[in-house]
Formats: structure tokens, C-alpha cells, sequence
């Protein structure tokens, strides 16, 4: 019934003591409605001197109870959207019925009457601390004042750490695409191009397939600038594109390597070094495996080569949010799960060759881990034709 683990929920939310969570943020409105926001505010949440704030609460052990708080105008009648896109599992709906004035202060007024009305004025209120403006803060404070508001931002971080079957196809499905853009952007380019055109040619080649590109970065020679710009793309150097995009919410992040012609022997010794990495990484992970120790054998395979000074260790959770739970780091506690997404950046800055950086995703299976979006690991070598022009 509900799109999320309910029991989990109930767990996490009496661990932390807390009676009612309201959601406000569009990733956890998105991942709790199963999919659900408004699709005009997709991208875009301001609107006048306010912003579009949707607010969906559940009360600890009484799902049934649970509300959800929007907006119906004439011209974003959420009414209408859900007769379109109802994953709606909540009932209980109620709408503000003003856009442009305060929006957020409104829905959370709303939202602090239908507290009232189930007896919780007095409760112990999760809200999203980082993800709550002011006004609306403000607001709940002036209507709720018996209530004590607690954060439970990392509540609803945990909920989602474990990836439903439902997300890991989406998750697959954004980077598989994804590689598949890299790829075709990377081999279609021409001797002296920009790394801006790069950029610029992948975002057509995501779109083409259905992906909303986030950032990219497209790093060329030997510089560690990677940010896309005039620079161009020669024969014998060495290009990183690092990229995230997104499909229906949730994120693929991937880097992969290319050269125009040949490659320079060390960039490929260094792209090596990052291969080995990443094995020795993906080999150890699996269920019950310490986040600490995929940090501390992560680092330990970067040193371990000559290049070692030169180069970085990342790995990080991945989901509706980039560097979600699990977090690796010499002092976490956290063991890995079945469902936990991963990336794992690796990656060598030499100053002779530039950024090389291999990044890839997995996800925590029963045995081990499967990689998603490996599409297009190996280096590619872009052929050219000395004497034709770009």
C-alpha cells in the first residue's frame, strides 16, 4: 500500500522520539507520495516573493492519518494535476487556494490546523530543518506553540538509504542512459572542439534520451579546471567528463575518460591505477561490510601505486540526492545494506596529463554488488584524421 518500508518508518521515527513528520522538501515529498510533485514546480520552486512548498505529515503508528497540504488556483490546480499523476496514497488532501502571497507561510498554516484537528498540537514535530523556509517556520511555531520541533532530516535520510526494487530499475534505467550519452558525446567529437561544445553535445545526447542533465564537468589537458570553457580539445589530449542527470527524480553520477587520437602512456597508467581502484573497492563491498572500511581500503588502493600523493578517494550514497546515506568516513558506524547505492570516484591529478578519473555506482546486493551504468568504462581513444579539419 505504501511506497515506502512503513515499518522502517515507525522504527526510525520512535527512535528519534518523534510523534509527526512533516515533509516539506521536494525529494522527500516526491519519495514519500511514491513519485508525486507537482509538476510545475518540478525544477523550479520560487514564485513571486515566495515558493511553492508542498507539506505532507504522518503521524508516528497511524498512516491512516497521514495529510498532505497543496495548492489549488486556476492556473496550478493541484486537483487536476493528480487526476493525471495520482500516486497519491493520502487521503486526507487539503489546498491553499493562494499563489502568490506567501505560499509557503499559507501551506503551512494549513498544515498547522490539521495538526490541531488530530490532537497533536502538543507533539513532538519532525520538520526538515534545512529544507524549511522561514516563513513557514514561522508560521508553525505562531499556530503550534505547545509543540516542540525537532529535526528529522536524517530520519527521512535513513528511510531512503535502502533502495526499493522499484528505485534500483530507475536508478539502472538513469545510468544506463546516461554512459550511453557519454559515450556517443565523447566519440562524436572533432579535433579543437571546446569543452563547453562537449558539454553542450551531451546535454542533446540526455535529452535525446529522455535525462535532465544536472552539471558537468568536462576537464581538458592538463589543466585541473574542469569546469566547461574555451579550452580546446586537441589531438593527444586527455578529456574527463564527469556528469550527473536525472530521471523521474533520481540521479546518475559517472565519470569517464577519453583521449582525441592517442593517449599519453602515463594518463593510462593513471586510468589503470583508477581501474584497480575501483576493483579492489567493488570487490569488498557487500551486506554488513563496514562504511569505514570501504573509506579506509579505498584511500589505502589510491596510495598504493607510485601516483599515490597525487591522488583522491570518494564514495558516497546516491539516490533521489547526491551524497545521500551511507556516508563513508573514518568514524561512521554504518554497515552496508542490501538496496544501498554507491558511487565510487577515483581518481589522479597529474600535472603533465591532467584530471584522470574513473567514477562508477553500484548497488549493495545479498552477495556482494552490481554495478549500474558501466556501459563505456574503458578509455576511449576519439579517431581523427591528421589534416581534416573539425
Amino acid at each position: 500500500m505504501f511506497p515506502f518500508d512503513a515499518e522502517r518508518l515507525e522504527r526510525l521515527m520512535a527512535g528519534a522520539g518523534i510523534d509527526l513528520i512533516l515533509a516539506t522538501s521536494r525529494h522527500n515529498v516526491r519519495y514519500l507520495t511514491g513519485g508525486y510533485y507537482l509538476p510545475t514546480f518540478k525544477r523550479l520552486e520560487p514564485i513571486g516573493l515566495s515558493q511553492y512548498m508542498p507539506a505532507l505529515g504522518i503521524p508516528r503508528g497511524k498512516l491512516e492519518q497521514a495529510f498532505y497540504v497543496g495548492v489549488s488556483v486556476p492556473d496550478v490546480d493541484e486537483v487536476q494535476a493528480l487526476e493525471v499523476f495520482d500516486t497519491l496514497w493520502v487521503q486526507d488532501r487539503h489546498w491553499v487556494h493562494e499563489l502568490r502571497r506567501s505560499v509557503a507561510g499559507l501551506i503551512a498554516g494549513e498544515a498547522a490546523q490539521v495538526v490541531r484537528k488530530l490532537g497533536l498540537s502538543g507533539a513532538r514535530i519532525g520538520i526538515e530543518r534545512a529544507f524549511l523556509p522561514v516563513e513557514a517556520f514561522d508560521v508553525l511555531r505562531q499556530e503550534l506553540p505547545e509543540a516542540t520541533f525537532v529535526d528529522a532530516t536524517p530520519v527521512l535520510a535513513e528511510l531512503r538509504a535502502v533502495k526499493s526494487p522499484r528505485e534500483i530499475e530507475t536508478i539502472r534505467e538513469v545510468h544506463d542512459r546516461t554512459a550511453q550519452a557519454i559515450r556517443a558525446t565523447l566519440a562524436g567529437a572533432q579535433p579543437g572542439e571546446t569543452s563547453r561544445r562537449v558539454e553542450e553535445r551531451l546535454e542533446l545526447e540526455m535529452a535525446s534520451r529522455g535525462l535532465h542533465r544536472i552539471f558537468t564537468f568536462a576537464g581538458i589537458g592538463p589543466s585541473y579546471n574542469r569546469y566547461p570553457s574555451d579550452r580546446t580539445w586537441d589531438p593527444g589530449r586527455i578529456i574527463n567528463v564527469d556528469t550527473v542527470a536525472e530521471l523521474n527524480g533520481y540521479l546518475a553520477d559517472l565519470a569517464r575518460m577519453a583521449s582525441m587520437g592517442e593517449a599519453p602512456s602515463l594518463a593510462l597508467e593513471l586510468f589503470d591505477a583508477c581501474l584497480e581502484v575501483q576493483r579492489r573497492v567493488r570487490d569488498a563491498i557487500g551486506p554488513g561490510v563496514p562504511c569505514r572500511e570501504i573509506h579506509r581500503l579505498g584511500w589505502e588502493s589510491i596510495r598504493g601505486n607510485r601516483w599515490g600523493e597525487l591522488g583522491n578517494f570518494i564514495a558516497h550514497g546516491l539516490g533521489l540526492v547526491s551524497n545521500e546515506l551511507p556516508v563513508f568516513n573514518p568514524e561512521t558506524e554504518k554497515t552496508l545494506e542490501p538496496g544501498m547505492v554507491v558511487s565510487i570516484e577515483a581518481e589522479y591529478r597529474h600535472p603533465e596529463v591532467g584530471h584522470v578519473k574513473l567514477e562508477d555506482t553500484v548497488v549493495v546486493t545479498s552477495t556482494g554488488c552490481e554495478g549500474l551504468g558501466d556501459f563505456g568504462r574503458e578509455w576511449c581513444h576519439v579517431e581523427w584524421r591528421p589534416g581534416v579539419p573539425a
